[in-house]
Protein backbone atom coordinates (compact mmCIF):
# COMPACT_ATOMS: atom_id res chain seq x y z
CA UNK A 1 0.00 0.00 0.00
CA UNK A 2 0.94 3.64 -0.53
CA UNK A 3 3.06 5.13 2.05
CA UNK A 4 1.27 7.88 3.76
CA UNK A 5 2.43 10.75 5.81
CA UNK A 6 -0.66 11.06 8.24
CA UNK A 7 0.24 7.21 8.93
CA UNK A 8 1.82 7.91 12.89
CA UNK A 9 -2.15 9.10 13.58
CA UNK A 10 -3.51 5.97 15.11
CA UNK A 11 -6.56 4.86 14.24
CA UNK A 12 -9.23 3.29 16.38
CA UNK A 13 -11.05 0.78 14.31
CA UNK A 14 -12.81 -0.82 16.74
CA UNK A 15 -14.93 1.81 18.09
CA UNK A 16 -15.86 3.32 14.55
CA UNK A 17 -13.68 6.46 14.77
CA UNK A 18 -13.11 6.59 11.01
CA UNK A 19 -13.89 9.36 9.52
CA UNK A 20 -15.79 8.44 5.86
CA UNK A 21 -16.17 10.73 3.22
CA UNK A 22 -18.76 9.07 0.54
CA UNK A 23 -19.08 10.73 -2.63
CA UNK A 24 -21.97 9.86 -5.17
CA UNK A 25 -25.91 10.62 -5.46
CA UNK A 26 -28.81 10.77 -3.38
CA UNK A 27 -32.18 10.86 -3.47
CA UNK A 28 -34.21 12.86 -5.00
CA UNK A 29 -34.45 11.07 -8.05
CA UNK A 30 -35.16 7.59 -6.45
CA UNK A 31 -33.07 5.58 -8.29
CA UNK A 32 -31.03 2.20 -7.37
CA UNK A 33 -27.79 3.42 -6.47
CA UNK A 34 -28.94 7.19 -5.00
CA UNK A 35 -31.22 5.08 -2.05
CA UNK A 36 -28.52 2.62 -1.50
CA UNK A 37 -26.61 5.55 -0.85
CA UNK A 38 -28.92 6.75 1.27
CA UNK A 39 -29.05 3.74 3.34
CA UNK A 40 -25.15 3.32 3.78
CA UNK A 41 -25.01 6.66 5.00
CA UNK A 42 -27.95 6.72 7.36
CA UNK A 43 -26.43 3.10 8.45
CA UNK A 44 -22.81 4.11 8.81
CA UNK A 45 -24.26 7.10 11.06
CA UNK A 46 -26.31 4.76 13.36
CA UNK A 47 -23.82 2.77 13.72
CA UNK A 48 -21.63 5.56 15.33
CA UNK A 49 -19.11 6.59 12.22
CA UNK A 50 -18.17 10.33 11.62
CA UNK A 51 -19.50 10.36 7.71
CA UNK A 52 -19.77 13.36 5.63
CA UNK A 53 -21.23 13.28 2.09
CA UNK A 54 -20.87 14.90 -1.43
CA UNK A 55 -24.27 14.81 -3.10
CA UNK A 56 -23.47 14.90 -7.18
CA UNK A 57 -26.83 14.44 -8.16
CA UNK A 58 -27.54 16.68 -11.03
CA UNK A 59 -30.59 18.42 -11.14
CA UNK A 60 -32.27 16.48 -14.40
CA UNK A 61 -33.21 12.66 -13.96
CA UNK A 62 -34.59 11.71 -17.55
CA UNK A 63 -32.48 13.48 -20.25
CA UNK A 64 -32.51 12.67 -24.08
CA UNK A 65 -30.54 8.68 -24.97
CA UNK A 66 -28.59 10.88 -27.44
CA UNK A 67 -27.08 12.98 -25.12
CA UNK A 68 -26.69 10.56 -22.25
CA UNK A 69 -22.62 10.49 -21.43
CA UNK A 70 -22.02 13.64 -23.53
CA UNK A 71 -19.79 16.07 -22.30
CA UNK A 72 -21.51 18.31 -20.36
CA UNK A 73 -19.36 21.34 -18.68
CA UNK A 74 -22.49 21.68 -15.58
CA UNK A 75 -21.91 17.96 -14.35
CA UNK A 76 -18.41 17.66 -14.87
CA UNK A 77 -14.83 19.23 -12.98
CA UNK A 78 -15.86 22.14 -14.05
CA UNK A 79 -19.31 22.66 -12.23
CA UNK A 80 -18.97 24.51 -9.30
CA UNK A 81 -20.29 22.18 -7.07
CA UNK A 82 -17.77 19.30 -8.41
CA UNK A 83 -15.10 22.18 -8.05
CA UNK A 84 -15.44 23.02 -4.84
CA UNK A 85 -15.82 19.55 -3.36
CA UNK A 86 -12.84 18.58 -4.83
CA UNK A 87 -10.84 21.24 -3.81
CA UNK A 88 -12.09 20.94 0.21
CA UNK A 89 -10.63 17.38 0.17
CA UNK A 90 -7.49 18.64 -1.33
CA UNK A 91 -7.04 22.07 0.77
CA UNK A 92 -9.49 21.48 3.90
CA UNK A 93 -7.35 20.96 7.12
CA UNK A 94 -9.88 18.19 8.13
CA UNK A 95 -8.98 14.57 6.75
CA UNK A 96 -10.85 11.55 5.95
CA UNK A 97 -9.71 8.44 6.86
CA UNK A 98 -11.26 6.72 3.93
CA UNK A 99 -12.91 8.37 0.73
CA UNK A 100 -16.12 6.02 -0.68
CA UNK A 101 -17.12 6.71 -4.25
CA UNK A 102 -19.79 5.27 -6.43
CA UNK A 103 -18.91 6.65 -9.59
CA UNK A 104 -20.65 6.81 -12.93
CA UNK A 105 -20.48 3.93 -15.40
CA UNK A 106 -19.72 6.11 -18.69
CA UNK A 107 -16.76 6.93 -19.39
CA UNK A 108 -17.39 10.89 -19.70
CA UNK A 109 -18.88 10.30 -16.19
CA UNK A 110 -16.39 8.61 -14.68
CA UNK A 111 -13.79 10.19 -15.74
CA UNK A 112 -14.80 14.25 -15.01
CA UNK A 113 -17.14 13.61 -12.51
CA UNK A 114 -15.78 11.22 -10.37
CA UNK A 115 -12.06 11.05 -11.35
CA UNK A 116 -11.40 14.77 -10.24
CA UNK A 117 -12.14 13.12 -6.30
CA UNK A 118 -9.76 10.07 -7.02
CA UNK A 119 -6.66 12.01 -7.66
CA UNK A 120 -7.32 14.48 -5.04
CA UNK A 121 -7.28 12.04 -2.57
CA UNK A 122 -4.12 10.92 -4.40
CA UNK A 123 -3.10 13.96 -3.54
CA UNK A 124 -3.87 14.17 0.32
CA UNK A 125 -2.71 10.27 0.56
CA UNK A 126 -6.54 9.17 1.56
CA UNK A 127 -7.34 5.66 0.43
CA UNK A 128 -9.94 5.60 -1.60
CA UNK A 129 -12.89 2.35 -3.03
CA UNK A 130 -15.06 2.68 -5.61
CA UNK A 131 -18.57 0.75 -5.70
CA UNK A 132 -20.08 -0.28 -8.99
CA UNK A 133 -23.71 -0.06 -8.98
CA UNK A 134 -23.87 -1.97 -12.30
CA UNK A 135 -22.66 -4.74 -14.50
CA UNK A 136 -21.66 -2.18 -17.68
CA UNK A 137 -18.37 -1.00 -15.91
CA UNK A 138 -16.01 -3.70 -18.35
CA UNK A 139 -18.01 -2.79 -21.59
CA UNK A 140 -17.72 0.92 -20.98
CA UNK A 141 -14.24 0.06 -20.27
CA UNK A 142 -13.54 -1.85 -23.35
CA UNK A 143 -15.49 0.40 -25.82
CA UNK A 144 -13.64 3.47 -24.68
CA UNK A 145 -10.40 5.74 -26.46
CA UNK A 146 -7.13 5.06 -25.66
CA UNK A 147 -6.53 8.19 -23.71
CA UNK A 148 -9.78 7.95 -21.57
CA UNK A 149 -8.70 4.12 -21.07
CA UNK A 150 -5.29 5.67 -19.77
CA UNK A 151 -7.02 7.65 -17.29
CA UNK A 152 -8.96 4.93 -15.70
CA UNK A 153 -5.67 3.01 -15.23
CA UNK A 154 -4.48 5.13 -13.19
CA UNK A 155 -7.72 5.66 -10.88
CA UNK A 156 -7.44 1.60 -10.66
CA UNK A 157 -3.72 1.63 -9.69
CA UNK A 158 -4.38 3.72 -7.02
CA UNK A 159 -7.82 2.23 -5.88
CA UNK A 160 -7.64 0.84 -2.57
CA UNK A 161 -10.47 -1.82 -3.38
CA UNK A 162 -13.57 -1.83 -5.80
CA UNK A 163 -17.08 -3.42 -4.54
CA UNK A 164 -18.93 -5.12 -7.05
CA UNK A 165 -22.51 -6.40 -6.12
CA UNK A 166 -22.60 -9.90 -7.03
CA UNK A 167 -20.07 -12.79 -7.47
CA UNK A 168 -20.56 -13.03 -11.11
CA UNK A 169 -19.27 -8.59 -11.78
CA UNK A 170 -15.99 -9.68 -10.72
CA UNK A 171 -14.97 -10.24 -13.84
CA UNK A 172 -15.11 -6.55 -14.17
CA UNK A 173 -12.06 -6.15 -12.93
CA UNK A 174 -9.97 -9.24 -14.30
CA UNK A 175 -6.82 -8.05 -15.42
CA UNK A 176 -7.54 -4.63 -14.03
CA UNK A 177 -7.07 -5.34 -10.01
CA UNK A 178 -5.56 -7.94 -7.97
CA UNK A 179 -8.47 -10.09 -6.70
CA UNK A 180 -8.05 -9.29 -3.37
CA UNK A 181 -9.08 -5.60 -4.19
CA UNK A 182 -12.45 -6.68 -5.22
CA UNK A 183 -15.18 -7.07 -2.57
CA UNK A 184 -18.50 -8.63 -3.45
CA UNK A 185 -21.30 -6.65 -1.22
CA UNK A 186 -25.13 -7.52 -2.19
CA UNK A 187 -27.56 -5.09 -2.24
CA UNK A 188 -30.32 -4.81 0.69
CA UNK A 189 -33.69 -4.15 1.66
CA UNK A 190 -34.75 -1.96 4.90
CA UNK A 191 -36.92 -3.47 7.36
CA UNK A 192 -39.92 -1.47 6.56
CA UNK A 193 -40.20 -3.17 3.47
CA UNK A 194 -40.05 -6.73 4.50
CA UNK A 195 -42.95 -8.63 4.99
CA UNK A 196 -43.42 -10.74 8.42
CA UNK A 197 -44.05 -14.83 7.54
CA UNK A 198 -47.48 -14.50 8.60
CA UNK A 199 -47.92 -11.72 5.92
CA UNK A 200 -46.40 -14.16 3.42
CA UNK A 201 -48.64 -17.36 4.70
CA UNK A 202 -52.14 -14.44 4.50
CA UNK A 203 -50.88 -13.58 0.93
CA UNK A 204 -50.61 -17.69 0.04
CA UNK A 205 -53.56 -18.27 0.89
CA UNK A 206 -55.39 -14.90 -0.73
CA UNK A 207 -53.86 -16.56 -4.04
CA UNK A 208 -55.47 -19.75 -3.65
CA UNK A 209 -58.83 -17.73 -3.46
CA UNK A 210 -58.05 -15.12 -6.24
CA UNK A 211 -59.33 -15.76 -9.73
CA UNK A 212 -57.08 -12.21 -11.06
CA UNK A 213 -53.32 -12.51 -11.64
CA UNK A 214 -51.99 -9.90 -10.02
CA UNK A 215 -48.74 -8.28 -11.33
CA UNK A 216 -46.59 -5.62 -10.07
CA UNK A 217 -44.05 -3.30 -11.84
CA UNK A 218 -41.76 -1.33 -9.54
CA UNK A 219 -39.25 0.84 -11.09
CA UNK A 220 -38.54 3.80 -13.27
CA UNK A 221 -41.15 3.73 -16.38
CA UNK A 222 -37.94 3.08 -19.35
CA UNK A 223 -37.98 1.08 -22.39
CA UNK A 224 -35.50 -0.32 -21.67
CA UNK A 225 -36.32 -1.76 -18.43
CA UNK A 226 -39.27 -3.53 -20.66
CA UNK A 227 -42.61 -1.78 -19.54
CA UNK A 228 -44.06 -1.74 -23.19
CA UNK A 229 -43.27 -5.01 -23.36
CA UNK A 230 -45.71 -5.48 -20.15
CA UNK A 231 -47.88 -3.83 -21.47
CA UNK A 232 -48.27 -5.97 -24.61
CA UNK A 233 -48.20 -9.01 -22.43
CA UNK A 234 -50.55 -7.53 -20.47
CA UNK A 235 -53.00 -7.17 -23.46
CA UNK A 236 -52.11 -10.95 -24.88
CA UNK A 237 -53.17 -12.46 -21.06
CA UNK A 238 -56.09 -10.24 -21.73
CA UNK A 239 -57.22 -11.63 -24.90
CA UNK A 240 -56.75 -15.16 -24.16
CA UNK A 241 -59.59 -14.44 -21.24
CA UNK A 242 -57.27 -14.39 -18.59
CA UNK A 243 -58.16 -11.81 -15.99
CA UNK A 244 -55.16 -9.92 -15.22
CA UNK A 245 -54.27 -6.91 -13.24
CA UNK A 246 -50.90 -4.75 -13.09
CA UNK A 247 -50.37 -1.98 -10.59
CA UNK A 248 -46.82 -0.02 -11.86
CA UNK A 249 -44.89 2.27 -9.85
CA UNK A 250 -42.06 4.74 -10.72
CA UNK A 251 -41.08 8.03 -12.74
CA UNK A 252 -41.60 8.11 -15.89
CA UNK A 253 -39.15 8.39 -18.91
CA UNK A 254 -39.88 11.48 -21.19
CA UNK A 255 -38.75 9.56 -24.45
CA UNK A 256 -41.68 7.23 -23.53
CA UNK A 257 -44.54 9.32 -21.69
CA UNK A 258 -46.77 9.30 -24.80
CA UNK A 259 -46.69 5.76 -25.34
CA UNK A 260 -47.10 4.82 -21.74
CA UNK A 261 -49.62 7.44 -21.53
CA UNK A 262 -51.95 5.59 -24.37
CA UNK A 263 -51.04 1.89 -22.76
CA UNK A 264 -52.34 3.13 -19.22
CA UNK A 265 -55.79 4.84 -20.83
CA UNK A 266 -55.87 2.05 -23.37
CA UNK A 267 -55.52 -0.73 -20.36
CA UNK A 268 -57.00 1.36 -17.66
CA UNK A 269 -59.82 -1.57 -16.60
CA UNK A 270 -56.78 -3.47 -15.93
CA UNK A 271 -53.96 -1.73 -14.71
CA UNK A 272 -53.19 1.07 -12.25
CA UNK A 273 -50.35 3.66 -12.00
CA UNK A 274 -49.40 4.91 -8.71
CA UNK A 275 -46.26 7.46 -9.65
CA UNK A 276 -43.58 7.25 -7.53
CA UNK A 277 -43.93 5.39 -3.85
CA UNK A 278 -41.56 5.21 -0.88
CA UNK A 279 -41.45 2.94 2.01
CA UNK A 280 -45.01 1.93 3.85
CA UNK A 281 -47.12 2.50 0.33
CA UNK A 282 -44.60 0.40 -1.70
CA UNK A 283 -44.87 -2.85 1.21
CA UNK A 284 -48.70 -2.24 0.81
CA UNK A 285 -48.29 -2.57 -3.17
CA UNK A 286 -46.30 -5.16 -3.05
CA UNK A 287 -48.21 -7.56 -0.98
CA UNK A 288 -51.27 -7.00 -2.34
CA UNK A 289 -49.55 -8.43 -5.65
CA UNK A 290 -48.32 -12.00 -6.27
CA UNK A 291 -45.70 -11.62 -9.56
CA UNK A 292 -43.70 -9.04 -9.71
CA UNK A 293 -41.97 -8.64 -13.39
CA UNK A 294 -39.21 -6.50 -15.01
CA UNK A 295 -38.77 -8.12 -18.32
CA UNK A 296 -35.31 -5.30 -18.27
CA UNK A 297 -32.43 -5.10 -21.19
CA UNK A 298 -31.18 -1.96 -19.95
CA UNK A 299 -28.77 -0.55 -21.92
CA UNK A 300 -26.40 -0.06 -18.91
CA UNK A 301 -27.15 -3.30 -17.79
CA UNK A 302 -28.41 -4.40 -14.59
CA UNK A 303 -26.31 -4.75 -11.27
CA UNK A 304 -28.69 -6.20 -8.76
CA UNK A 305 -32.26 -4.49 -9.01
CA UNK A 306 -33.27 -3.21 -5.64
CA UNK A 307 -36.62 -3.84 -6.53
CA UNK A 308 -36.07 -6.97 -7.03
CA UNK A 309 -34.74 -7.71 -3.32
CA UNK A 310 -38.03 -5.27 -2.49
CA UNK A 311 -40.08 -7.84 -4.02
CA UNK A 312 -38.50 -10.95 -2.87
CA UNK A 313 -38.90 -9.89 0.62
CA UNK A 314 -42.74 -9.61 0.34
CA UNK A 315 -42.92 -12.80 -1.22
CA UNK A 316 -43.63 -12.03 -4.97
CA UNK A 317 -42.04 -14.43 -7.43
CA UNK A 318 -40.27 -13.14 -9.84
CA UNK A 319 -40.53 -13.03 -14.13
CA UNK A 320 -37.41 -11.08 -14.94
CA UNK A 321 -34.97 -11.55 -17.69
CA UNK A 322 -30.91 -12.71 -17.37
CA UNK A 323 -29.48 -9.16 -17.62
CA UNK A 324 -26.29 -8.48 -16.13
CA UNK A 325 -26.40 -9.56 -12.45
CA UNK A 326 -29.61 -10.75 -12.09
CA UNK A 327 -28.52 -14.08 -11.69
CA UNK A 328 -27.23 -13.59 -8.71
CA UNK A 329 -30.01 -13.03 -6.98
CA UNK A 330 -33.06 -14.76 -9.03
CA UNK A 331 -33.11 -18.79 -9.98
CA UNK A 332 -35.60 -21.05 -10.67
CA UNK A 333 -36.63 -21.68 -7.25
CA UNK A 334 -38.60 -18.71 -7.05
CA UNK A 335 -38.29 -16.95 -10.53
CA UNK A 336 -39.27 -17.20 -13.89
CA UNK A 337 -37.16 -16.06 -16.82
CA UNK A 338 -38.06 -14.92 -20.12
CA UNK A 339 -36.94 -13.35 -23.37
CA UNK A 340 -36.13 -9.78 -23.56
CA UNK A 341 -38.17 -7.42 -26.12
CA UNK A 342 -40.63 -10.91 -26.04
CA UNK A 343 -44.16 -9.64 -25.14
CA UNK A 344 -45.32 -13.58 -25.83
CA UNK A 345 -42.30 -14.93 -23.22
CA UNK A 346 -43.08 -12.34 -20.62
CA UNK A 347 -47.13 -14.04 -20.87
CA UNK A 348 -46.10 -17.38 -20.46
CA UNK A 349 -44.15 -16.74 -17.67
CA UNK A 350 -46.47 -14.65 -15.65
CA UNK A 351 -48.63 -17.88 -16.65
CA UNK A 352 -46.33 -19.96 -14.89
CA UNK A 353 -45.44 -17.67 -12.18
CA UNK A 354 -49.13 -17.57 -11.14
CA UNK A 355 -49.32 -21.30 -11.21
CA UNK A 356 -46.55 -21.93 -8.73
CA UNK A 357 -47.07 -19.28 -6.85
CA UNK A 358 -47.68 -20.81 -3.75
CA UNK A 359 -44.51 -23.52 -4.03
CA UNK A 360 -42.89 -20.37 -4.73
CA UNK A 361 -43.40 -17.36 -2.81
CA UNK A 362 -42.35 -18.34 0.65
CA UNK A 363 -38.97 -19.18 -0.51
CA UNK A 364 -38.45 -15.88 -2.43
CA UNK A 365 -39.47 -14.69 0.80
CA UNK A 366 -36.82 -17.07 2.79
CA UNK A 367 -34.08 -15.90 0.77
CA UNK A 368 -34.63 -12.15 1.32
CA UNK A 369 -34.55 -12.56 4.64
CA UNK A 370 -31.52 -15.21 4.58
CA UNK A 371 -29.39 -12.84 2.48
CA UNK A 372 -30.35 -9.33 1.16
CA UNK A 373 -31.54 -7.55 4.60
CA UNK A 374 -30.40 -3.91 4.80
CA UNK A 375 -28.03 -4.74 7.62
CA UNK A 376 -26.08 -7.33 6.01
CA UNK A 377 -25.35 -4.68 3.19
CA UNK A 378 -23.82 -2.48 5.79
CA UNK A 379 -22.09 -4.62 7.87
CA UNK A 380 -20.30 -5.84 4.12
CA UNK A 381 -19.79 -2.15 3.79
CA UNK A 382 -18.29 -1.56 6.89
CA UNK A 383 -15.62 -4.90 6.84
CA UNK A 384 -14.67 -3.75 3.31
CA UNK A 385 -14.16 0.17 4.95
CA UNK A 386 -12.08 -1.50 7.92
CA UNK A 387 -10.31 -3.61 6.11
CA UNK A 388 -8.69 -0.99 3.29
CA UNK A 389 -8.23 1.41 5.85
CA UNK A 390 -6.31 -1.34 8.26
CA UNK A 391 -4.04 -2.58 4.63
CA UNK A 392 -2.70 1.17 3.98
Amino acid sequence: MRNSIHQSKKIDFSNNKLNILMVGCFPPPIVGSSVANQFLFNGLINKGYNVDRFNLTTDKFFGAKNSQGKLNLKKTFFAPKVLKNVLSIIFNRKRWNIIYIVPGQHANSYILKYFPFMLAAHIRRIPYVIHIHGSYFRTMYNNTSRWRRKIIDWSLRNVDGSIVLGKSLRYMFDGLLPPEKVFVCENGVPDEIFATKDEIKQKIEKHKKDDTVRIIYLSNLMKTKGILDLFKAVKILKNKGIKVHLDVAGAIESEISNEVNEYLTELSDCVKYYGVVKSEKKKQILLQNYIFCLPTYYYYYEGQPLSILEAMACGCVIVTTDHGGIKDIVNETYGIFVDKKTPTSIAEGIEIANSTFSEKSMEAWIEATEKYTLAKFIECIEKVVVLVCQRF
